[in-house]
């Protein structure tokens, strides 16, 4: 496979403090951004929204995004249109919902020993109906596999996400010390924010991502299509080396270094922790490489508009198009000369 010279190599990239933000710190901290012959400077953000204005403005190259980003910026929910894509799936699955430790132990005499989420969620619709005043539950951003998951079971329980509970969007970050002022009573968010309000004593992940809807894709790399369209080499560059970190990242004699550099100041800043490895957390297979996790998938594509449009966000219409349009696989095959074995689904 011939490679081309990428027309920019000072890059830009944003993340928020998430362990799902891995490929993109080990891309750059092993060396696998220079072996392509980029220099790439990474971006902590607080919040979603600044991933997406700054990618969106060109303040940013690129970002780490929740898989539904680039679809909602494309059809201009919740800001002006920005048509973006993704040629590269960072991680599946990775998300929990966690309970304020108040609630859980409301609910825990109807539970069992690590209940499943049909329980939890049949306990707590009892719960709101002894209520005065709805319960506040966050997700990190409405157009997310957080949210989305979230309304999903809340209505597979019998709760109905948009009456009987009210729902709020807070930056992952500051979960923990929303939930321990009393602003919400549960929050649906990825790692390590579950874990480590269940080590504090603020919380307790009752049930996850993963057990709501296995194998969802959780964070995709994207770009404007501007910005795809003016530097192909070097979007592909971005891609290979990210595929490579997501490899390295697959070797569990890596998982300890992988979370010391998760670590250091200019990422988690100590906040990493390893995943699933407790007793007291539930495992939420969280994964960055392997079959059918890398290739941008136009089934989750589909699956993320479905619920778009379910929940009253986007009015309808050309599904496949939209999906085929931001869901680049043909891209990802490209980067890695795999064109002849495109996946399209």
């Amino acid at each position: 496979m011939s490679i081309a010279t990428p027309e920019k190599t000072a890059l830009k990239l944003g993340f928020v403090p998430l362990l799902d933000c891995a490929p993109l710190v080990i891309a750059r901290e092993k060396g696998f951004f220079a072996t392509e012959g980029l220099n790439v400077v990474l971006s902590r953000e607080s919040n979603w929204a600044n991933i997406r204005d700054k990618v969106s403005f060109g303040l940013l190259d690129g970002a780490q995004m929740l898989s539904p980003m680039p679809l909602a910026a494309t059809l201009g929910l919740g800001s002006r249109p920005t048509p973006m894509v993704t040629g590269l799936a960072l991680s599946m699955n990775g998300n929990a919902v966690t309970l304020s430790a108040e609630l859980y132990r409301a609910l825990s005499p109807q539970l069992r020993d690590r209940p499943n989420p049909a329980e939890v969620g049949n306990a707590l619709k009892q719960w709101i109906s002894t209520l005065r005043t709805k319960p506040v539950f966050a997700t990190v951003y409405p157009y997310s596999c957080q949210h989305y998951q979230l309304r999903y079971w809340l209505t597979a329980s019998g709760i109905n996400p948009d009456t009987d509970v009210t729902l709020i969007a807070v930056p992952p970050t500051q979960m923990i010390s929303t939930m321990h002022d009393r602003m919400i009573d549960g929050y649906c968010a990825g790692e390590p924010w579950n874990s480590l309000a269940q080590q504090c004593g603020e919380g307790t992940v009752a049930l996850t991502g993963y057990q709501i809807w296995p194998d969802s894709i959780e964070k995709v790399f994207g770009v404007t299509q501007h910005w795809a369209d003016a530097h192909p080499n070097t979007h592909e560059a971005l891609i290979r080396a990210l595929v490579n970190a997501c490899e390295w990242l697959s070797h569990n004699d890596n998982h300890a270094e992988a979370l010391e550099l998760l670590r250091l100041p200019p990422y988690l800043d100590q906040s990493a922790i390893p995943l699933g490895q407790s007793d007291t957390v539930l495992p939420i297979m969280q994964s960055f490489f392997g079959p059918g996790v890398n290739c941008p998938s136009l089934s989750h594509a589909h699956l993320m508009l479905e619920q778009m449009e379910r929940w009253g966000q986007w009015h309808g219409g050309d599904r496949d198009q939209i999906a085929r349009q931001v869901y680049r696989h043909d891209i990802y095959s490209k980067a890695l000369g795999l064109e002849r074995f495109s996946q399209h689904a």
